[in-house]
């Protein structure tokens, strides 16, 4: 039996979607216009806080523009900030920050140069690197040489353009190590490319990260937003990402890094027009360089730039006379390096000393990137409360020790410990005394631990990055003690004393199985990676500060003062970069700790190696001469099957590690392809060799197939060497199986 719908529910039947559509629409309308209302009024907060750094920054201008006429201190202070965020030696955050709370400047002159500052950043210019730096690197060709303006060029272009600046600077470290490899550039290239690719993404990365401060300020005082951030160290710029990078970032480096490796391969040298900006820079500075100089010998030192400062005096004594060489010598932080490197009329050599000076102190500078401000004036901590609240015997200070740093390295030892806690969480360090000193406790050292006293020596110039080093001693030291052992027990256990067959049954024996692996592990290096002295202790006290500087870096934290490592390319003041380069995780380390300490969880979670140990792993591979030599003439491909030689022999993997692994063996032999074709008399040389070496009448064929054949060669060695470092060659082994597809 059918119901009958009365006329008025049809009625409202009908009604009702009409009325719900009508809302929806206004409730539509409602979120959209309290939308635009908002981005309105966000726009009109940025613009308010752009207004005010414009004219901050024209303020700040008309305050030094005078300065040849006044030449006081306050002024000097004022335009060394803007020189010091120029050339990029600080983050630009930290330094404006520093401004905002500089005692020395006046409250309306803070307010000036802190603004006038971020002004700056958020147009770029920070970060500025001397183009000359780069000279002498190559490539050469018929006896000229590409100028360092071509380098600075492409590196600025990988990295402005780039979604990550930081995987570019991380594809640039890449392309210049595979043409190096290929014998374009010269050695010293990678790494002085690298140290311009940091500053050029620091430049960048500011830059944007200015523009978030500006857009997030809204009614807000930016430098309070600055202070906020940079407190949570939540700056991008500020955090050691290439220390553990990430798989999409490495990803992206290597996807980059085939462009720029084969710009290096068709760069060619030109003519550069010089320019006079630098010189009118420098003449307008020699009135306030002595000003600036002088309120910086006041100011606390910062131990990177003064480590970096002695390592390049000789250079500069020898192709940078014009420079103060007692004013170098003593410049221990970033007012006196740029008053004490101000050369008006400067030649080509001079500014590639300098250059070259500034741009790795400035690379060095980074690791304190996220160190908390200390000003002269702040009062000195209750040290014994601060010893207290670190669980170490003592805190002292020699006498010669000026009372205006003290604060500052009582706070830095204070935040080392405990970020080093983060990672080792229950480190006993009830033994330990902590001396500050003004001079150094050995020839030639940073800083030092007394195994006997249990007594960290740190000189006040030099030890800010070591704490890290000095404190794995300790660990070492207290290792041997619960063994009864004299010494550090790493050093024990390498001589074969101390450790019996029981001991090696227990949990002090596993840990002395591992100390004597970490040992073994470094003696297997090549030569040229053992620097200075192989000491076991100090092997050990290195892979610590490596682990810790790593685990601290996946959770975005840096510590300048307990620890100076910053990435497996730039290593930091500290340690020689080739015994840092060494230090690649290991499972013996870990053991290692563990039977000594408590490790944190997220430390000891595995992770895979980086692509930068992968890359110097497949660069690293023995080309046998005679095979190559068999290819080179032509034979037939009797080292390997058939099945591996050739286009299409298997699927293509483009993954980020197996290209890098391709790209790795295919520039180890264009670089013993073009060192063979050197050696060839020029009116002998056949058409592969005039071919890898750029010389008319040539074809690319024949230098094409005995690169591919080289390289598959090389692969088939990498897939099968029995000789590969602990855990890494297992990992590596299938890439390169992989990589073998062209």
């Amino acid at each position: 039996m059918s119901r009958t719908i009365p006329p008025w529910r049809r009625a409202l039947t009908r009604l009702q979607p009409r009325s719900v559509r009508r809302a929806t629409l206004a409730l539509s309308l409602a979120v959209a216009m309290a939308m635009a209302a908002a981005l309105g009024s966000a726009k009109q907060h940025a613009d308010h806080t752009r207004a005010r750094l414009e004219s901050a920054a024209e303020q700040f201008e008309s305050l030094t523009d005078g300065m040849l006429a006044t030449a006081d201190q306050r002024t000097a202070i004022a335009w060394g900030y803007a020189e010091r965020l120029r050339l990029g030696l600080e983050s630009p955050f930290r330094l404006i920050e520093s401004a905002a709370s500089d005692p020395r400047l006046t409250t309306d002159e803070r307010y000036t140069v802190s603004w006038a500052l971020l002004a700056r950043v958020l147009r770029g210019e920070t970060h500025e690197v001397e183009p000359a730096a780069l000279d002498l690197i190559g490539p050469v060709e018929n006896g000229a040489i590409a100028a360092g303006e071509q380098h600075l060029a492409l590196i600025t272009s990988a990295i402005v353009g780039a979604k990550n600046p930081r995987a570019a600077e991380l594809a640039v470290r890449f392309a210049y190590t595979l043409a190096s490899t290929e014998r374009i550039i010269d050695g010293a290239g990678p790494l002085l490319a690298a140290e311009a690719a940091a500053m050029i993404a620091d430049r960048e990365i500011g830059r944007r990260e200015a523009a978030t401060i500006v857009r997030a300020a809204g009614t807000s005082d930016a430098i309070d937003v600055l202070r906020r951030k940079r407190a949570a160290r939540t700056f991008y710029l500020e955090r050691p990402v290439l220390l553990a990078p990430g798989r999409d970032l490495e990803q992206e480096a290597a996807s980059q890094s085939a462009w720029l490796l084969d710009s290096l391969r068709a760069m060619h040298p030109v003519p550069i027009v010089a320019t006079e900006e630098a010189g009118d820079r420098e003449s307008h500075s020699g009135g306030i360089a002595p000003q600036l100089y002088a309120a910086g010998r006041l100011a606390v030192p910062a131990a990177p730039l003064a480590v970096t400062v002695q390592r390049y005096r000789p250079i500069l004594r020898s192709y940078a006379p014009a420079v103060d060489a007692n004013a170098l010598a003593a410049a221990s932080n970033a007012e006196m390096l740029v008053a004490a490197t101000q050369v008006p009329d400067a030649g080509r050599a001079q500014r590639r000393a300098i250059g070259r000076l500034l741009l790795a102190a400035s690379v060095a500078m980074r690791s304190l990137s996220q160190d908390p401000i200390t000003v002269a004036v702040d009062s000195l901590p209750a040290v014994l409360a601060v010893a207290s609240a670190l669980g170490v015997a003592s805190i002292t200070f020699d006498r010669d020790v000026p009372a205006a740093w003290r604060p500052h390295l009582t706070r830095s030892l204070e935040t080392g410990v405990r970020d080093l806690r983060r990672v080792l969480p229950t480190l006993s360090l009830g033994a330990v005394r902590v001396r500050f000193r003004m001079s150094a406790p050995a020839d030639s050292a940073l800083a030092m631990h007394d195994p006997r006293t249990r007594t960290l020596h740190l000189p006040a110039m030099t030890a800010g990055g070591t704490l890290l080093h000095e404190l794995a001693h300790e660990l070492d030291r207290q290792s041997a003690l619960q063994q009864g052992l004299a010494g550090y027990r790493s050093d024990v256990v390498a001589r074969g004393t101390g450790v019996n067959s029981k001991r090696i049954a227990s949990p002090g024996g596993r840990v002395a199985a591992s100390l004597r692996a970490i040992t073994e592990e470094s003696a297997d290096q090549p030569r040229t990676a053992r620097v200075g002295t192989d000491r076991p202790a100090e092997i050990f006290a290195t892979r610590v500060d490596w682990f810790v500087a790593q685990a601290l870096a996946r959770e975005g934290i840096s510590n300048g003062f307990l620890t100076g490592v910053q990435d497996e390319l730039l290593t930091g003041h500290v340690v020689h970069p080739e015994r840092l380069r060494t230090a690649s995780r290991a499972r013996s380390l870990l053991d290692a700790l563990e039977g000594m300490t408590t490790v944190a969880a997220f430390a000891r979670a595995d992770e895979e190696p980086s692509m930068q140990t992968l890359l110097r792993w497949a660069l690293g591979a023995s080309l046998d001469r005679g095979v190559a030599a068999s290819i080179v003439r032509g034979e037939a491909g009797f080292w390997m099957p058939s099945a591996l030689v050739g286009s299409g022999a298997c699927a293509t993997d483009e993954s980020g590690r197996v290209q890098l692994i391709r790209m790795a063996a295919e520039s180890r032999v264009r670089g013993w392809l073009r060192q063979r074709a050197r050696w060839i008399p020029e009116a002998e040389r056949p058409g592969w060799a005039r071919a890898v070496l750029r010389q008319s009448p040539w074809t690319s064929t024949l230098a094409a197939h005995r690169v591919s054949e080289l390289r598959d060669y090389l692969l088939v060695q990498l897939a099968s060497s029995g000789e590969l470092p602990a855990g890494l060659g297992a990992y590596a082994a299938p890439l390169a199986i992989r990589a073998r597809c062209n």
